[in-house]
């Protein structure tokens, strides 16, 4: 049977409830702010406005920065090094490109860019050309 969950987020954390139907949840809203409220109160963090509690939660901005290389690196390393597809220079975008068809991900080519560098940094790759214009393969 399927179980039900409502969280809040809050500046300390979350606070959830769960239940087995849609009714429990709907019953248990009132207490959960209740709660999340005295919470704050004991954290002197003050009362949560009704702004916050009635708001729909937010859809999260996609992450930027070193996760994304960090994802990148992880990628390559796992799912490309070792297959073939470095045997031929690439460039790129072509590694940023073979990225989001394997893991549904739109990297940003930086991102991929820096991964690559700290493979060949680590003797993993080679590259060939000028710096712009970069094509990688595998030792």
């Amino acid at each position: 049977m399927p179980r039900f969950k409502l969280q809040l987020n809050r500046p300390y954390g979350q606070v959830s409830v769960e239940a087995e139907n849609i009714e429990e949840i709907i019953a248990s809203i009132k207490k959960l702010i209740e709660l999340s409220g005295a919470v704050e109160r004991s954290l002197g963090l003050g009362t949560p406005s009704s702004q916050q509690t009635a708001a729909l939660p937010r859809k999260a901005r996609p992450r930027r920065g070193r996760s994304e290389a960090v994802l990148a690196l992880e990628t390559i390393e796992t799912r490309l090094l070792g297959t073939g597809f470095f045997h031929t220079p690439r460039s790129t975008s072509e590694v940023r490109q073979k990225i989001h068809e394997l893991t549904g991900l739109k990297l940003q080519s930086r991102k991929v860019s820096q991964a690559l560098g700290i493979l060949f940094d680590a003797g993993k790759i080679m590259r060939v050309g000028r710096r712009g214009g970069y094509r990688w393969f595998e030792k």
